[in-house]
């Protein structure tokens, strides 16, 4: 088979190599879609390292079908061969504390598809035992393609975002970023029952895009003034959620100035380095501001996010802007990377 191996920072290879078998409670499935993480970037350039354990198969928003179950598999699970399948990527220990509290996606133990084990960019994968064993692998839904089951998994890291900004009806909600995630941030809110959304995104492409997806305000923050338009739009007061999509410590402060006294701000994207980013302090304290971050998903975000998506009312299709065959898997992350394209998906 072919697959996209890393070897370390700035190496990837597509090569041949033998297509693997599933062990004893293994599961090996054909990969229909792949999507290109903006981790999977930080990967590849070396500025992610932690669980990645090389030479390894990227990849961990994926799709695909089962094609060999491993001896002794069907005693754990209702999996079959033929049955399309996208899983939830990270494997928590269930021992530590966090995963005793219901924090599994905190787990100091989590190892993960596409890290330490091979994932999607490959024509085949194995699942792992563990993985399998705990439950995240989960049947794709018939009303859904590939290429929108791949996408679960990010949906599922946005489903624990909302559920720390607590958007709730007649809210007013602030997304910064119309990239794939806020996008998605903007039609859970949406359907969470936001009787606003202002959307903040140079790209004129993005900004069009979300006010189809539902944005009642979209602003270009090269050219207006977000604070103004926020207060403007609140009758003075700030919203009641504003949500980071973008990694960019220099807005992080203004992001505390454009919401209400008692309100929460969400930074859900990750930041460069060690994030430093400059704020004052009393915004917080005086105006009793709610900080939360948000940190992947657990396998029940996983399991939400596809019963959104079985419904029919969130518009996944809009966000799989680019599809590439596994042989242009470099070309598909070069997309990624320049932000000409949305969610970019290789099909191998």
């Amino acid at each position: 088979m072919r697959a996209a191996v890393f070897w370390g920072p700035d190496q990837m290879e597509l090569r041949d190599m033998p297509r693997p078998e599933a062990g004893h409670g293994e599961v090996l499935v054909k990969v229909a879609a792949c999507a290109v993480c903006g981790t999977d970037l930080r990967i590849l350039s070396g500025g992610k390292t932690r669980g990645v354990v090389p030479p390894r198969v990227l990849g961990h928003e994926i799709a695909g079908e089962i094609v060999a179950l491993g001896k002794g598999t069907d005693r754990l699970t209702q999996l079959r061969v033929g049955q399309r399948v996208t899983m939830a990527p990270g494997i928590p220990c269930l021992a530590c504390r966090f995963c005793n509290t219901g924090n599994e996606n905190l787990c100091r133990n989590r190892s993960a598809l596409g890290y330490r084990f091979d994932g999607g960019f490959a024509e085949y994968m194995v699942v792992p035992a563990v993985a399998v064993a705990r439950g995240n692998m989960f049947p794709i839904p018939d009303r859904l393609a590939d290429s929108e089951a791949a996408l679960a998994e990010p949906l599922a890291c946005v489903v624990n975002g909302q559920r720390k900004s607590q958007i709730g009806v007649g809210d007013v909600v602030v997304v910064i970023g119309a990239g794939p995630i806020g996008l998605m941030h903007l039609q859970l809110s949406r359907l969470a029952g936001a009787r606003k959304l202002i959307v903040s995104e140079p790209s004129p492409q993005r900004r069009a895009l979300a006010g189809e997806l539902g944005a009642t305000r979209t602003v270009d923050p090269t050219a207006e003034d977000l604070i103004e338009v926020v207060k403007a739009e609140t009758d003075g007061d700030g919203a009641d959620v504003v949500i980071a999509a973008i990694g960019v410590t220099q807005v992080v402060n203004q992001l505390l100035l454009i919401t209400r006294s008692g309100g929460r701000v969400n930074l859900f994207a990750g930041y460069s380095g060690t994030g430093e980013a400059t704020i004052e302090a009393n915004l917080i304290h005086y105006g009793e501001l709610i900080l939360t971050g948000t940190s992947a998903c657990t396998r029940e975000d996983f399991r939400q996010a596809l019963n959104v998506l079985e419904t029919g009312q969130f518009n996944m299709r809009a966000l799989a802007t680019h599809h590439f065959p596994l042989e242009q898997v470099a070309d598909a992350f070069t997309t990624t990377r320049t932000g000409s394209g949305l969610r970019v998906i290789v099909n191998p």
